[in-house]
């Protein structure tokens, strides 16, 4: 499995590389790789029973588990944001109305993007910020309103980050990082010492998403939860 993850990482490192806009063959390849990757991820899941039953007899060590299994999902959500990212800004090139004017929300969201992998956070958040001033209904922007949380949970501002985390579900209902925003949320909490206030997060996730891998490490954090009360 580590050797399936470590194929994985010149893929990432091309993608964060990339400036020139894709061709659609390309986009097709990503495709295929998030499908390989979403198949892989579900077979591991489908694992956890028999991982669970070996960690009571003292055989395995399920946080080391989880811990793969959370990597992979992390790397496949990554692919399908990018993907995501990528066909938005082939579309708005490829439209022959008004061409110039749909490239530009891209090229903004772009930019503040770049700025965020290279660990400029402040210039990013002002940047992604921007962006939603001008384009709050484009389609990129539940992803900005996620890299604005993301940027300030990197900068160990968790406060903050809580309240921005909450943003994506509150002016984006149907977006699907919700699970991924609630998630964030809880793990703001429990760095802020409010653990049962992230217990309460956590429980909706498994309410309300309780197929997708946020659910999965929701349930992880709950029993890790409850086993340091328990002491």
């Amino acid at each position: 499995m580590f050797r399936f993850l470590a194929l994985l990482f010149p893929m990432f490192l091309l993608i964060g590389c990339v400036t020139a806009v894709p061709s659609q063959s390309e986009i097709d390849a990503l495709k295929k790789e998030v499908s390989k990757l979403q198949i892989k991820f579900a077979a591991m899941e489908a694992k956890q029973v028999e991982v669970y039953s070996k960690y009571e007899e003292n055989l395995v060590n399920t946080d080391i588990a989880s811990a793969s299994i959370q990597e992979l999902y992390k790397k496949t959500s990554k692919l399908s944001q990018d993907l995501k990212d990528l066909e938005v800004v082939v579309k708005n090139q490829k439209s022959d109305n008004s061409k110039n004017v749909m490239q530009v929300p891209s090229k903004m969201y772009e930019g503040a993007y770049n700025e965020f992998l290279v660990g400029k956070y402040e210039v990013a958040i002002i940047d992604f910020k921007s962006f939603l001033k001008q384009y709050k209904d484009h389609d990129l922007a539940d992803q900005a309103q996620y890299y604005i949380s993301e940027a300030l949970y990197s900068q160990q501002k968790y406060s903050e980050a809580f309240e921005e985390y909450k943003k994506i579900e509150e002016n984006y209902p149907d977006s699907n990082l919700i699970p991924s925003a609630r998630l964030k949320m809880a793990l703001c909490l429990e760095l802020l010492n409010r653990k049962n206030d992230a217990v309460i997060i956590l429980q909706t996730i498994l309410t309300d998403y309780p197929k997708t891998a946020e659910a999965f490490t929701a349930k992880e954090k709950i029993k890790i939860y409850t086993n340091d009360k328990s002491k």
